[in-house]
């Protein structure tokens, strides 16, 4: 069955939110005030301005995952090669998944073309070996799954450059036998494959799906609004507005306007009794816009997965601590299998691209990433320390503190550090070289 990927998820409203494009940019994100004047609400579209919360969050748990980068070993040249050089631009396969990521972390579904270059192409020199080419969800127009939930045929809008390098707008069709442009420049062709080069990853579910950050991109347009309607507030009560008290045989003052020109303010009231005044307007509103603000932001950091670590006046207690860094580690290992299991069908594609069916690639993306908060992390550890904590237990904590502070290093020198650890711990009791306030 076809279906039309306009009927599902609205991932154009998360691209625009991820990249600060579209209504975020324009300001068409504002929804206007009931019985609003058009003059009024193009004012604060030209004036609003956008915090981008969501990519910060994206790049945050992408860096979190590659602090524990993905592990691949082969023996074969050009499946080496591929690691090395990936798409047209020569990028490594880590470099361009680590960009894949954020897209994909940000929507929830991404799709991938694992394409082989034209015979001519080939001749000419220019590539040799499959490349990789993102496609966003935005664009796809139509597609259809298999039994399997894959993808069968999927149909896309892109750019292409003419013969005159004039870019053009053209659909692209892949299915399981072949391929097909139409609209400015036409071709269509076969392949080999028996299944669509174009692969859907999505964080749970079927294609198409939304992830857990989605909720942020939600979250952004709101605050996007009240910022607006509080700079509203702002702009139009900060300044204190002139009473001037008029006696009541000269009131109303025919002259007022003349008046407020003299002495360069753009609004006066007046009233009986003698003297003037300035009257401010309440701070109220603009109080609760704040608050407000401050309630919408602090769902935002909720929801994008940010711990803070609470200061010694808090009254957040560290099992509530603990738990918010379970359900990073949890999302982060989550995503990480996801991530390795669509790598294996990146590598079945390319192999069948290069009739390497037999070559061998062994990957493996991380477990445990063990984020949590170093100082914590250490108070525990004195504290049972002070207990008389066994040495296995010590020497496993010492090794959880390492992999905290080091975790940036190679893995190799991770390892060494931990294989020092044992040996440390497996000394004798007499050996003199043994530091006196370490376990044997």
């Amino acid at each position: 069955m076809i279906r039309v990927a306009n009927t599902g998820p609205d991932f154009k409203f998360i691209a625009d939110a991820l990249n600060s494009t579209g209504g975020f940019a324009d300001g068409t994100y504002l929804v206007a005030y009931p019985r609003e004047l058009a003059d009024k609400i193009k004012s604060r579209r030209e004036l609003a301005w956008y915090d981008n919360a969501l990519k910060p969050a994206c790049q945050r748990f992408v860096g979190y995952l590659l602090k524990r980068p993905a592990f691949r070993d082969t023996q074969n040249e050009a499946l080496a090669g591929f690691i090395a050089s990936c798409n047209w631009q020569d990028d490594s396969l880590d470099v361009f998944l680590s960009g894949f990521m954020v897209d994909a972390k940000a929507r929830g579904s991404m799709l991938l073309l694992v394409d082989m270059p034209t015979q001519q192409q080939i001749l000419d020199g220019l590539r040799t070996l499959p490349y990789l080419v993102p496609i966003y969800p935005e664009a796809i127009k139509t597609y259809r799954l298999n039994p399997r939930g894959q993808l069968a045929a999927v149909v896309f809008t892109d750019q292409v450059q003419d013969k005159d390098g004039r870019w053009v707008a053209v659909e692209r069709t892949y299915t399981e036998t072949g391929w097909q442009f139409t609209g400015g420049e036409t071709g269509s062709g076969t392949h080999p494959l028996g299944v669509c080069p174009v692969l859907a990853f999505t964080e749970s579910g079927l294609f198409p799906s939304l992830g857990e950050f989605a909720a942020i991109a939600v979250l952004s347009k709101r605050l996007y609004n009240l910022r607006s309607e509080l700079d509203e507030i702002l702009r139009a009560q900060t300044f204190s507005l002139l009473m001037l008290r008029v006696p009541e045989a000269r009131f109303p003052l025919a002259d007022l306007k003349e008046v407020a020109q003299g002495i360069g303010t753009g609004n006066i009231l007046q009233a009986y009794q003698d003297g003037a005044e300035f009257i401010a307007p309440p701070s109220g509103p603009a109080n609760t816009y704040l608050d407000v603000i401050a309630q919408v932001e602090g769902l935002i950091r909720k929801a994008a997965l940010i711990v803070d670590i609470p200061n010694s006046n808090s009254q957040e207690s560290g099992v509530a601590l603990q738990l918010r860094f379970q359900a990073l580690n949890s999302s982060l290992v989550h995503f990480a299998r996801r991530m390795e299991d669509f790598e294996r069908k990146i590598w079945w594609l390319v192999k069948a691209w290069l009739n390497l069916h037999e070559a061998e690639i062994a990957i493996a993306w991380g477990k445990d990433f063990s984020i949590a908060d170093l100082a914590t992390e250490m108070e525990i550890a004195q504290n049972m320390a002070a207990l008389n904590a066994p040495p296995a237990y010590t020497r496993a904590k010492l090794k959880q503190l390492v992999q905290l502070d080091l975790g940036a290093l190679p893995g190799d020198e991770i390892s060494d550090i931990l294989n020092a650890i044992d040996e440390m711990g497996l000394a004798p009791p007499d050996d003199p070289s043994l530091p006196a306030d370490l376990p044997a």
